[in-house]
């Protein structure tokens, strides 16, 4: 069981995950048939779904939110010292959890031992985020940084790429602006009479947000630098 599924958001719901999950999907296609995948951090494991053609194992070490399920690992533990023998992986997929490490670099030369020769790594992290998963959360990323770990852990043929560009960062960003309205409570079963009241209000600025990021992510093809999105996606060779 999942508590909750978020590969299944459209871009507009979420513009961050949406581009993970393409790119997961990617991952997934790119991978030889029977390839050993390991997900690294893989929390509740949503991605598993996308590997059904790879002998797909799930490590993390289960304390990211508690409302989610790790039942469906197979390791419970650091990636900085993972539980697993050298060269036994294909692939490595790591997405949205370097920011959570508190020893990175360790955690990504851990992933260059356990993979293959010729092994790959793929991996995402963010360079916009607010602060998530507390106290979990030590960093954010930039191009250089992402490089300067997967190089000195041995990486080559390091090949890095921007999660759209300052257009679809703003695209991002702006519905968090929504959080000055309180909550109904509807859904919860805790109703907020404030929350309930100004809701029409709410409504309104909700249309006029998602109005806004549809301008934007539109207004991205003009951004030829990329280089304030919201992440990066990294792939390299062992």
């Amino acid at each position: 069981m999942i508590n909750e599924d978020f590969s299944a958001r459209n871009k507009i719901q979420d513009v961050g995950r949406w581009y993970i999950t393409r790119f997961v999907k990617y991952v997934a296609e790119s991978l030889p048939e029977n390839a050993s995948l390991l997900d690294a951090g893989a929390g509740e494991c949503v991605y598993k779904r996308f590997f059904s053609n790879c002998n797909y194992k799930a490590i993390d070490l289960a304390v990211g939110e508690r409302r989610w399920n790790y039942a469906n690992l197979d390791y419970v533990a650091p990636l900085h010292d993972m539980p697993i023998e050298d060269g036994t992986f294909d692939a490595v997929l790591c997405t949205q959890v370097l920011e959570h490490l508190e020893w990175p670099r360790e955690s990504v030369k851990e992933m260059y031992r356990v993979l293959k020769p010729d092994g790959k790594l793929f991996m995402t992290v963010p360079m916009a985020h607010p602060e998530h998963q507390g106290p979990h959360d030590f960093f954010r990323y930039t191009s250089y940084g992402l490089e300067s770990i997967c190089k000195h852990a041995g990486f080559r043929e390091i090949k890095i790429t921007p999660f759209g560009g300052r257009w679809v960062r703003w695209a991002y960003e702006l519905p968090r602006g929504l959080s000055i309205f309180p909550p109904a409570g509807l859904r919860s079963n805790n109703p907020n009479v404030v929350g309930i009241v100004i809701y029409p209000v709410k409504f309104v600025a909700q249309m006029i947000v998602r109005l806004l990021q549809t301008i934007f992510l539109w207004l991205d093809r003009f951004d030829n630098k990329k280089d304030d999105p919201f992440g990066w996606s990294c792939e390299a060779v062992k």
